[in-house]
């Protein structure tokens, strides 16, 4: 490869905050004494999970270096600080919070082990140390991958110390099945100390940390699916049209996120939350129309395609006023893509068949970014399109599912948001079945006279 390609495939940003952490905690580590060979593990283990391995929902280079500066801090801080024992280290919480906040087990059980080691190495090497905070973040991380709700995480906790003070017991008995009860009781006393730390990390730093990140976990998405939210209240009662649309489209992308291993609930949030800009003008949007009165009939094409546009500004808009966390604010901007408006680029088309109206009568984008955000740009489409089908039969609505995954995968929409060819059968799939639920056919009734005898 050319001296100048390498050049080009870096991004020097990332090394110079790389660097910059790397000068940092080998001070810390020269004035605590600190085994260095751990922070080049430390920093093989990150290169390795971003660039090769490529760990979904891995977190950018600056959050990832604060987190790597967190997790040498806590045994740091814990240890040589405050001069308590090793299995003391709230490994348990801060293992909690990577989970909820990243959504990924793979990089809880990188961090998990990482602390475990630093914590074990600033214990004079004690394994057993090691082994049993690496055991209980384990427990921890998959306890509490994708909870709903903080008491599961709170149950996670202790379950995640049971398994700690009983492979710590087992480690430190040494080669008598019985221990001396000092002991047993000063490692119950150290692991509750762990396990009330750990809780109180997560429940304390989690709304800190989701700001500081800009990420959501799904105890907070519960939290804005209420729809007793302020915003959703607004949308149901101004457009309420688009609610019901929305309803649906969340049906359909909470059920594909669940087959192809998404975040399913994340999905469905977005999905209430995606058309909130429709509410300021609801009755230049279709579903809200009453008595079927298009307002557009009167307008020129390039007006009601500013109209159209805007309800994804208004929609940011809204999303800021009403401080919704940026991941939701995604599925606003992104539910589209690049996509044309192509009703109105139509009209347009036959009013100037001369001009160029392709570029002017796309939307903005970005295109969706992740798979969540591109279920349900798709799922969007799919459902506006069933509605104009005459006679909804299983067959015509898999032919028209799979119409807009092929042309939406043959434009491009779909290359930003790491979705394979196995990932959109599922989808299709999914859809399909959803669709033919929502479709589905009656019986006809015989008519009761009773009444008129």
């Amino acid at each position: 490869m050319k001296i100048s390609t390498i050049k080009k495939q870096i991004n020097w940003a990332s090394l110079a905050i790389g660097l910059a952490f790397f000068a940092v905690m080998s001070l810390v580590f020269f004035i605590y004494s600190v085994d260095f060979s751990l922070l080049v593990l430390v920093f093989v283990v990150f290169v390795y999970a971003k660039f090769v391995r490529k760990v979904e929902n891995l977190p950018s280079n600056l959050d990832l270096s604060i987190l790597a500066a967190i997790s040498i801090l806590i045994p740091l801080v814990v240890t040589a600080v405050f001069k308590v024992s090793g299995y003391v280290i709230p490994v348990i919480g801060f293992v909690v919070l990577i989970t909820l906040l990243f959504d990924s087990l793979e990089l809880s059980f990188i961090f998990g082990f990482l602390v475990s080691l630093l914590g074990a190495s600033m214990c004079n090497d004690n394994f057993n140390i090691g082994i049993s905070l690496l055991c209980g973040s384990i427990v921890a991380a998959m306890l509490t991958y994708r909870v709903k709700r903080r008491s599961q995480v709170i149950r996670a906790v202790v379950l995640a110390g049971c398994v700690q003070f009983f492979v710590a017991f087992i480690m430190e008995r040494e080669q008598s099945f019985f221990v001396l009860p000092a002991l047993d009781l000063n490692l119950i006393r150290m692991i509750s100390l762990n396990v009330a730390l750990s809780s109180a990390i997560v429940l304390t730093l989690q709304p800190i940390f989701e700001y500081v990140f800009r990420v959501v976990t799904n105890i907070s998405l519960l939290e804005m699916s209420d729809f007793n939210n302020p915003l959703l209240r607004r949308l149901i009662l101004e457009a309420p049209g688009t609610y019901q649309h929305s309803l649906v489209v969340a049906n359909l992308s909470e059920a594909a996120a669940e087959s192809i291993g998404a975040n399913p609930l994340l999905a469905r949030v977005g999905a209430y939350y995606h058309d909130i800009g429709k509410m300021l003008k609801p009755e230049y949007f279709v579903e809200n129309l009453v008595n079927y009165k298009d307002i557009h009939k009167k307008l020129k094409p390039s007006m009601s395609k500013l109209i159209i546009f805007n309800h994804v500004k208004d929609g940011l808009d809204l999303a800021a006023k009403y401080k919704i966390n940026p991941k939701i604010a995604d599925f606003i901007t992104q539910h589209h893509g690049r996509t044309l408006v192509y009703y109105f680029y139509q009209r347009a088309k036959e009013l100037e068949p001369e001009g160029k109206h392709e570029e002017e009568y796309r939307y903005p984008g970005p295109k969706p970014q992740n798979k969540e955000t591109a279920i349900v740009a798709l799922a969007d489409t799919i459902e506006a399109l069933s509605r104009t089908l005459e006679e909804p039969t299983p067959s015509r609505i898999e032919e028209m599912v799979r119409e807009v995954v092929k042309k939406r995968f043959m434009e491009g929409e779909l290359d930003e948001c790491n979705l394979t060819l196995k990932d959109l059968e599922k989808i299709t799939q999914s859809f399909i079945r959803i669709l033919n639920a929502v479709f589905h056919a009656r019986i006809n009734y015989p008519k009761d006279d009773s009444h008129k005898q």
